[in-house]
């Protein structure tokens, strides 16, 4: 990523995250969306805003990546096939034997799902099953959490 782009784009989640923040502004940017720009997250539930399509290459989860986990939940949820969070890491080579080089890492994933969360995909049920019980990680459990503009740190 050249020199530029990276500043522009630190700008506008500056600005995004500013906005979101505000107590003066109406609020015209969403937790979800505010999210995924806090953390890397390429935020694809948002067609209706286009402030993130020319900074596609900074967000450290990608477009490509995010579509592909949402693809493989939304089959999952549609199938009506509980998958824990344990299973999903096994599923892309984080956790047991089949450990590998993907680019999926714990955190990388918590943060896509919670951005999914947010963005209200999936019910209930599904959220349930993937984090709400003992076979997931300690830290999974953030996913079903509100996102606030409490949360957001300018450091």
């Amino acid at each position: 990523m050249s020199a530029t782009a990276e500043m522009l784009f630190n700008l506008q989640k500056f600005q995004l995250l500013t906005l979101f923040t505000s107590d003066r502004t109406g609020k015209n940017i969403t937790p979800a969306y505010a999210y995924a720009w806090d953390n890397g997250v390429y935020p694809i539930a948002n067609e209706g805003a286009s402030w993130h399509e020319p900074y596609k290459e900074q967000f450290e989860i990608g477009e490509e990546q995010v579509s592909e986990l949402a693809k493989f939940l939304e089959n999952k949820w549609l199938e009506k096939e509980k998958i824990s969070f344990y299973e999903l890491e096994i599923h892309y080579g984080i956790r047991g034997a089949a450990r590998s080089a993907y680019e999926w890492e714990r955190g990388s994933l918590i943060n896509a799902c919670r951005y999914f969360y947010l963005s209200d995909w999936f019910d209930d049920e599904f959220w349930k099953g993937l984090v709400g019980h003992s076979d997931c990680p300690s830290e999974s459990h953030s996913i079903r959490r509100e996102f606030k503009p409490e949360g957001v740190y300018f450091l």
